[in-house]
Formats: structure tokens, C-alpha cells, sequence
């Protein structure tokens, strides 16, 4: 009997993280998801973080934090938006609070997402992508250039009506 208030915990909890959309988010007004996981141990009871997550007031996540299986911190994801709402930039970083990896994201005047710039740990440009949008706001094509402005990949979206 004991159990079930950490069952229903960890039921709920995993409900908000994934079951919430950005508008219940909002409309609750959540700041912040823990999950916590309880693992039976030698006959005992261990809990740990699994994962964090805190939003601001429109219901985007501005940070996420992922723990490894002894609870202790994995990596961070933090993101920024701009006044449109859009992903602006999202950062990862490790356990020393150092970038691992982040990306800028542009976009064109119909707020269409046109341009991702990846960063290494060391914050240098490695790749450049660029996305091609149709006249009915379809994304037709991606195309990704290296450091040095080299086309490396073109990848085509394809839509059936």
C-alpha cells in the first residue's frame, strides 16, 4: 500500500512530460516536470531524478535536463525563442555546464523555418543547412553545406495528396 503514492507519481509526472502539449502546458500554467523513477533494490525502495523539464509562460521548453541511471546529470538542453515563438537556439551542454553542440535557427518572413547553423563544443560553425519552401509553405528541399560552405547533402520531401 505504501507504493501507490510513488506509482501515481511517477504515472502523473510521465503524463505531463509527454501526455501535456504546449497548449495544456500554457493553460495549466506548469512551470516545471519532474520524473522521478523508483527502482526495488536489494528489497528497498531507490529513487531517482530521470528527467527535468522548465517552461516558460507560452508552454516551450526552455530547459531540459536528463539524468543518467545513478541520477546524476547527463547533458542540459537549453533553448531560446523569439518574439514569434519560433526556436531561435537550443544548446546542449555536459555535466560541467560546457557546450557540447548548438544550433541557430532562422527564418524567412512567413516565419518558415529557412536556415539551421550547428556549432561544435568549441562554438565553431560545422555545418550549414538550408531548407527551400514552397508556395504552399511545404518544406520541397533541404540542403546542408560543411564548414567551408561545400555542399555535403540534399535531401528532397516528397508529398502525396
Amino acid at each position: 500500500m505504501k507504493h501507490y503514492p510513488i506509482a501515481i507519481l511517477l504515472l502523473a509526472t510521465s503524463y505531463l512530460s509527454y501526455g501535456q502539449s504546449k497548449k495544456e502546458v500554457k493553460k495549466n500554467k506548469i512551470k516545471t516536470v519532474t520524473e522521478l523513477i523508483t527502482e526495488y533494490v536489494g528489497g528497498k525502495e531507490v529513487t531517482r531524478n530521470d528527467s527535468y523539464k522548465k517552461f516558460n509562460k507560452l508552454g516551450e521548453v526552455l530547459e531540459e535536463i536528463e539524468y543518467d541511471k545513478t541520477g546524476k546529470l547527463k547533458r542540459k538542453v537549453l533553448s531560446k525563442y523569439n518574439e514569434f515563438d519560433d526556436k531561435v537556439e537550443e544548446t546542449v551542454v555536459d555535466v560541467n555546464n560546457h557546450q557540447v553542440e548548438r544550433e541557430v535557427y532562422k527564418y524567412d518572413s512567413f516565419k518558415e523555418k529557412s536556415e539551421v547553423l550547428h556549432y561544435n563544443e568549441r562554438n565553431e560553425l560545422d555545418s550549414r543547412s538550408v531548407y527551400i519552401i514552397n508556395g504552399n509553405g511545404l518544406k520541397t528541399e533541404k540542403k546542408t553545406y560543411d564548414a567551408k560552405g561545400k555542399l555535403i547533402q540534399i535531401k528532397k520531401y516528397l508529398y502525396g495528396f
